[in-house]
């Protein structure tokens, strides 16, 4: 019986009472936000060149499929050398894609543009390589 009492305070203890928000004011509706996947990336030393010769690559796919809206901050402060925040085009509803038809329309963009699906992978994986820790993130701008 103790140990069920301490696991129910565990429990209780993990879970908080209210749902958690980044500040007090309201959540706003689903449907009246654009959301966006942050992520905050420190490049390992040395290599913040290259990777951002790779994001000029990925922004040609991005101009070639009509796509607008990255936001690519190089951070002069902070822990972190680049934040980007990549848009959620098909909103929150893309949490539930298995695969997402719109990640599959920019990988053949990509592998096209580069020579095919090969080259493009060695550029994915020597991008990954560069990248000494990276946190990501679910956020979203209101509409007004």
């Amino acid at each position: 019986m103790k140990k069920l009492i301490l696991m129910a305070a565990a429990i209780g203890l993990a879970i908080p009472a209210a749902p958690a928000l980044a500040d007090d004011h309201e959540t706003p509706e689903l449907s009246k936000v654009d959301w966006y996947r942050v992520s905050m990336i420190k490049w390992k030393p040395g290599k913040g060149g290259r990777a951002h010769e790779i994001i000029e690559m990925y922004e040609k796919v991005d101009k070639a499929l009509g796509w607008e809206g990255v936001l690519d901050f190089h951070m002069q402060t902070g822990e972190y050398d680049s934040i980007v925040a990549l848009p959620m085009r098909s909103g929150i509803a893309e949490m539930g894609w298995a695969t997402n038809p719109a990640v599959k329309q920019w990988e053949a963009e990509f592998a096209r543009q580069v020579g095919g699906e090969e080259k493009a992978k060695a550029i994915w994986d020597e991008f990954n390589s560069l990248i000494l820790r990276e946190d990501r993130h679910i956020g979203h701008i209101d509409r007004d």
